[in-house]
């Protein structure tokens, strides 16, 4: 296992709790040990701004009142941090909204965990 991949922080912006622990488990399984979980776009600002992930992972449809894409144009205002969208709707006008933030990936829930990996180890060099 890469030190590289224990020392990436993954900021994980989910609001369903099984989603969220399964998640982190998986991502656990690759190599990564700093994974931080919140559940909303608000905390996800707030949280990406005090920790300055290396990878956002967001859900589009959120806790609170404000969704993903909103969350994720914020973030990236802020800083060019690479974000993964997941979203288990699979809405033409969602997607087009999420595409015009140039996302390294836009994954279907069900997540296919071996998609998953190997976007993320390709981002890492791995």
């Amino acid at each position: 296992m890469s030190e590289d991949l224990k020392t990436t922080k993954i900021l994980l912006v989910e609001d369903e709790t099984f989603n969220a622990l399964l998640m982190e488990h998986q991502l656990r399984k690759i190599g990564f040990e700093l994974i931080y979980h919140v559940s909303t776009g608000e905390d996800a600002i707030f949280t990406a701004r005090l920790e300055n992930p290396d990878l956002v992972i967001m859900d589009i449809r959120l806790a609170g009142e404000m969704d993903g894409i909103e969350a994720s144009t914020i973030i990236l205002q802020e800083s060019k941090v690479p974000i993964l969208f997941v979203t288990g709707y699979d809405d033409e006008l969602i997607r087009l909204s999420a595409k015009k933030l140039d996302p390294i990936g836009y994954l279907l829930k069900p997540i296919d965990m071996n998609e998953l990996k190997s976007i993320l180890l390709s981002l890492f060099n791995q």
